[in-house]
């Protein structure tokens, strides 16, 4: 796969993730709005309200103040009168038109309008009447030569429409704004629910198909990247410094518990002639043979490591010399039977060194050999050091002057270090 076809998955998931994310904003932005218009509606039909009840209100008004005015003759009334009349006048046009004076923004419904316009109830006529038979009692409009006969009858429309035509009309009207103003609302608030469905259903969509495989992916390579910082690349096995980490922390364990463990270092015999014969490709597949031999031969518990070039690293957990020199002449066979590449004309070997890491004295008990002196670690910080060969580094140092024991033998042979019991050198028949 190249590295086009590596960058398309994360292609597509940033494309898909963008394009999320903008409908996400969009459906948002449309929540925002409609919740707006929701309000805005309410507001509005709140006003329409206002004004028509105002209206009722104003046809009281104008029926007492023509009373007052008319039949009591209190010349006092005629300007709350003109004016209670231009008020309603202003208000009736604003519920027709719509256009924003007194807060109206919204013109009449089908319904309305035939509450207003159409036979029997024809409201727009009866108030533009009402308006006009006022301005006549008043003397405010009509003609100059009005007899009292034409003032009468003026007070008599006004009397009449003010209490049986007019409020009862205006009631009906309000109650005709007050159901618009509720269907309005609901469906309204039924379309903010619905795009606040879609949006919670892009939202778990956004989870169940982005987010969903980037956190699987992000855990993969966060998986892949751990396992090429631990791993040797060819092998399989851990790389020297996860080794390391790994067997530092299980010799603390074993030996905070008192128990001992072994450790062995393995070296592939003439591997340098090997490649120079064959190549570093049948080289480079004679380590991964090894890496997986090594794999298979290992028991639970126990942690194996590439550490060099050719040489590997091999803790046994529990183990005593003799365990550990029998284990590591199983390997030391099961590598001489186990051609290279699969081919019996290639035979290779292993010299294998062992180091005891041995569990500390008990509290009080003096250690082992407390007369010579410590030997330092290799600056790793694995093991704590101490006497009785129970640091890592320590460890190491012995195994590998085993191995370099064996290896000076010839190879192909398991080597116990001095400072931890010699065996006699074991060869292959």
């Amino acid at each position: 796969m190249t590295r086009a076809d590596h960058r398309l998955p994360t292609r597509r998931l940033t494309v898909a993730y963008v394009a999320a994310l903008a409908l996400i904003a969009l459906l948002s932005g449309a929540v925002h709005l409609l919740l707006d218009h929701v309000i805005a509606q309410q507001r509005d039909s709140g006003t329409i309200i206002n004004v028509a009840g105002r209206q009722r209100m104003l046809s009281q008004r104008i029926g007492l103040l023509a009373r007052d005015f008319y039949e009591d003759h209190d010349e006092q009334a005629r300007i709350p009168l003109l004016q209670a009349a231009a008020a309603m006048e202003r208000a009736h046009r604003a519920l027709l038109a719509g256009n924003g004076d007194l807060g109206i923004t919204h013109g009449l419904s089908d319904a309305a309008r035939a509450l207003y316009f159409s036979p029997p109830t024809d409201l727009d006529r009866r108030t533009r009447d009402l308006i006009l038979s006022v301005r006549i009692l008043a003397r405010g409009e009509g003609p100059s030569d009005s007899t009292e006969d034409l003032r009468a009858r003026s007070f008599a429309d006004i009397r009449t429409q003010t209490r049986d035509v007019i409020i009862p009309l205006l009631d009906e009207a309000v109650r005709q704004f007050e159901g618009e103003a509720v269907q309005r609302i609901d469906g309204l608030r039924r379309a903010q629910q619905g795009v606040l469905a879609i949006l919670l259903t892009t939202l778990l969509a956004e989870a169940l198909f982005i987010f969903r495989p980037l956190v699987g992916g992000l855990r993969l390579s966060a998986a892949r990247l751990y396992d090429m910082a631990t791993r040797d690349a060819l092998t399989g096995l851990p790389n020297r410094r996860h080794f390391l980490e790994v067997a530092g922390r299980e010799v603390r364990r074993r030996q905070g518990a008192g128990q001992p463990a072994a450790l062995l270092l393995i070296d592939i015999d003439h591997f340098r002639a090997l490649n120079e014969s064959l190549g570093p490709e049948a080289g480079d597949r004679a380590l991964d043979q090894f890496g997986r031999l090594l794999q298979g031969w290992l028991r639970q518990g126990e942690v194996a490591g590439r550490i060099g070039g050719r040489a590997f690293a091999v803790m046994l957990p529990d183990a005593d010399l003799m365990d550990a020199t029998a284990r590591a002449e199983g390997l030391r066979r099961a590598v001489g039977a186990a051609p290279i590449n699969g081919q019996a004309t290639l035979a290779w070997t292993v010299s294998i060194g062992i180091a005891r890491i041995s569990a500390p004295p008990a509290p009080g008990a003096p250690a082992p050999g407390a007369s010579d002196a410590e030997v330092p670690g290799d600056g790793t910080g694995e093991g704590s050091g101490g006497g009785g060969g129970a640091d890592l580094a320590d460890a190491l140092r012995r195994a590998g002057q085993a191995l370099d024991a064996a290896k000076a033998a010839g190879g192909d042979r398991v080597q116990v270090d001095a400072d931890g019991g010699r065996s006699p050198p074991s060869q292959a028949s």
